[in-house]
């Protein structure tokens, strides 16, 4: 049996033998974590379970320390590291006693000849390495916030370190990986929600640290892009990196400690947004096993288009930061976006005011798409035409970023991004497209071009920059699409223009306390289809059968151009289904041009059904 199997279930059974007896006696000496204000347990959970991880993974791998010296380093280092978050556990260190742990047993490491980064500059190899276990070690601290999250991201990791140990044909980084997937992955039996026992620093130090030393003991140097190499590491452990660089900022912005805990992770914000702890944990998984994907493919298949899908990558955690930093935190209890005086966090990234950050996505977004251009037209990237996308870019940069200014593609606020938005994305990349072509033809007489390039260029290009115009709003209501809605069941009637408006309003504002479930509309040919999603159940005459159905608690009467009349008739029929009825006002009088009421405000029951304009007015009132 190959010595990784071995390893990776030693550490599995003895983990889950190990743990439920931690759990007993730090419940008998009173390691406990109880609840407090800046955090996000409910209950009183045992501590120390870092103790069991390190064992079920230290224990196994000490069989094959002889014949791999590397290793008894790695665990050295480890040791030390473990032996610091414990003595933090017991007596609570102040954040540099910890620092200065974390470096020397960083420094234990680098001094056998660990190192981050090209060869050919090994000073700056060692400041860059011990950055980088430092920053990782307290990622995955900070990234110990929710049940699972720390523990389940270390085994995805880990997993991911063991295939590029195995691709590579690293035995030391498949043997250490395997161990600690197994170790990992058995812990989270006790340590998904509900916890049964957490980590502690002992853990979450001990995980951080294993895992950022054995992403830089990988055969990166044989590989032909140094750069590629140095990314693997960062895009394996892509998700706490961008826990912590993220919380850091929000901490400096809002004049917190960094060290000092809250409930402004981006896992509590997105359970602050309406996501289960459950959900929320899961997508984590999810983005950790889509980045490590990624740097499988970039050791198995080459390093340029992996290098690409990075790109495209940090630029969707920029605007998922982006959206989270709109999500009330420090544990208010407001779900949505930041209202008032709360918005300079948006301004923060640059999303209303400030388009510095947007010109320099598209910045990269306009050589990116030149670049892809050339690798699909020519099946691959010659080191031929390498020499003419960097003669091309410092002209066609300028020329595209000028014609986006002229189509105001920096004025919009993409968070309601719509068609007319998109359609100036395609006029803009479409003239600036054609200008280029004009401008290269002058400037170089288009040799060695190929039109097909510009063609291609044009097609990625537009697909690119309308889609980080809509990531904001995609990630937002993909999210949702997430979110287990809690309120009155409420049932719409009329699948128009003021049902839309009405829909969209009560998807934004959770504090109305509605979950839509459907429309009612008299016109037989909506029947079946779907409004934001939502389906148009029938007409009037399956009112009755609807209402049962669905259990429907509210019928929204979103007909405000119907006749009173008719209007009335309406009523008359949503009140005999024996639920509570309200009426949408007409939005916007077209005679005075002005807004006589909107939806925020909850309207009063109809008791009886209205004669006339003046007694409805009357009431509303």
């Amino acid at each position: 049996m190959r010595p990784e199997v071995i390893t990776f279930c030693s550490s599995l059974l003895l983990v889950l033998v190990l743990t439920p007896g931690v759990r007993s006696l730090a419940f008998r000496f009173g390691y406990v974590a109880q609840p407090k204000e800046d955090r996000w347990h409910k209950s009183p959970t045992a501590l120390l379970g870092g103790v069991g991880i390190f064992l079920s993974y230290s224990v196994p791998l000490v069989f094959f320390v002889p014949d791999y010296p590397h290793l008894g380093v790695l665990l050295l280092g480890a040791t030390l590291i473990f032996g610091v978050g414990l003595i933090d556990d017991f007596i609570h260190l102040k954040p540099y006693s910890k620092l200065l742990g974390q470096i020397v047993a960083g420094c234990v490491v680098i001094a056998n000849g660990v190192l981050l980064g090209p060869s050919a500059f090994p000073i700056l190899g060692i400041f860059l390495t011990l950055f980088w276990i430092v920053g990782v070690t307290n990622a995955f601290n900070l990234l110990d916030n929710m049940d699972g999250l720390s523990a389940g991201t270390a085994c995805i990791a880990a997993f991911c370190l063991f295939l590029a140990g195995t691709i590579t044909g690293n035995v030391l980084m498949a043997l250490a990986a395997a161990g600690l997937c197994g170790a990992t992955l058995g812990f989270l039996w006790f340590n998904f929600y509900p916890a049964k026992i957490f980590m502690g620093d002992s853990g979450s130090l001990f995980l951080g640290f294993t895992l950022s030393t054995l992403a830089i003991t990988g055969n990166w140097e044989n590989m032909t892009n140094v750069f590629f190499a140095m990314l693997i590491p960062v895009l394996v452990l892509a998700v706490p990196i961008f826990d912590t660089v993220f919380v850091s900022l929000m901490r400096l912005v809002n004049r917190r400690a960094i060290s000092q805990g809250g409930k402004d992770h981006s896992s509590h914000r997105l359970v602050t947004f309406g996501l289960s702890e459950r959900t929320t944990v899961l997508l984590f998984y999810m983005m950790s096993l889509v980045c490590g994907g990624i740097a499988l493919m970039g050791l198995q298949f080459g390093w340029f288009y992996p290098s690409v899908l990075t790109t495209l990558i940090v630029i969707v955690f920029w605007y998922f930061g982006v959206f989270l930093s709109g999500v009330v935190s420090y544990g208010e209890k407001a779900g949505g976006f930041i209202q008032g005086s709360r918005n300079f966090v948006l301004n923060l990234f640059l999303m209303e005011k400030k388009r510095l950050a947007e010109v320099l996505i598209d910045c990269v977004l306009i050589a990116l798409s030149f670049t892809v251009a050339f690798a699909i037209r020519f099946d691959g990237l010659p080191s031929a035409y390498i020499g003419l996308i960097a003669q091309s870019l410092p002209i066609l940069i300028p020329i595209k970023l000028g014609i986006f200014f002229y189509f105001g593609l920096y004025r919009g606020i993409w968070r309601y991004v719509g068609l007319q938005d998109l359609i100036n994305v395609a006029k803009a990349v479409t003239v600036s497209t054609v200008l280029s072509v004009v401008v290269m033809t002058m400037i170089f007489r288009f040799e060695g071009y190929s039109r097909a390039v510009f063609v291609i260029d044009w097609m990625v290009l537009l697909l690119s920059v309308s889609g980080v115009r809509l990531a904001i709003r995609v990630i937002k209501e993909s999210l949702e699409s997430l979110v287990k809605a809690s309120g009155k069941r409420l049932l719409i009637m009329g699948a128009g223009d003021a049902g839309e408006i009405a829909l969209r309003e009560i998807k934004n504002n959770s504090n109305l306390g509605y979950v839509p479930v459907g429309f009612i509309d008299d016109n037989i040919q909506k029947i079946g289809r779907r409004i934001h999603g939502l389906p148009i159940l029938g007409t009037r005459k399956q009112l009755d059968g609807v209402v049962r159905k669905y259990n429907i608690e509210e019928i929204l009467v979103t007909i405000p151009s119907a006749e009173q009349g008719r209007l009335n008739e309406i009523i008359i029929d949503c009140q005999s289904t024996g639920v509570a009825v309200r009426v949408m006002p007409h939005t916007l009088d077209v005679t005075t041009g002005l807004i006589q009421d909107h939806l925020p405000q909850p309207l009063p029951d109809y008791e009886h059904v209205a004669q006339g304009p003046a007694d409805l007015e009357s009431k509303k009132s």
